[in-house]
């Protein structure tokens, strides 16, 4: 993973990761598709409150927040895509700062699908 990076910007995506874990220690790293990326961070916000930082969520396939433009929130935990693996599908990394609602995300993790924008059909 990553292997195209050079030493340097490897090393930065080292020191970017351990300033997130500083602050949110607990954490868990997926492969999925974007749009289950999306309905895993919609979850979250409804269990946990706002992610952190800069708000992408107008972006969303699952919009939690409905504050449109460039804006920012204070939350307990936050959602980092690490790497594009193919087309729409990668690694997503979810930090917590606190080791129960990491618990409770990792209860969800079985759960978590293309939601309902994407129906599974019977054919």
């Amino acid at each position: 993973m990553l292997n195209y990076l050079s030493d340097t910007e490897k090393a930065e995506q080292i020191e970017d990761r351990s300033k997130r874990l500083a602050r949110y220690p607990y954490s868990v790293i997926l492969t999925l598709a974007f749009p289950e990326v999306d309905f895993a961070n919609r979850w979250c916000w409804q269990n946990f409150g706002p992610e952190d930082g800069e708000c992408h969520q107008y972006a969303s396939e699952y919009p939690a927040c409905s504050i449109k433009g460039s804006h920012h929130h204070l939350g307990s935990w936050m959602s980092y895509w690490i790497e594009k693996t193919e087309y729409n599908f990668g690694f997503n990394e979810w930090c917590f700062r606190d080791a129960a609602d990491r618990d409770s995300f990792l209860k969800q993790v079985p759960l978590i699908h293309w939601g309902e924008n994407f129906p599974k059909t019977i054919g």
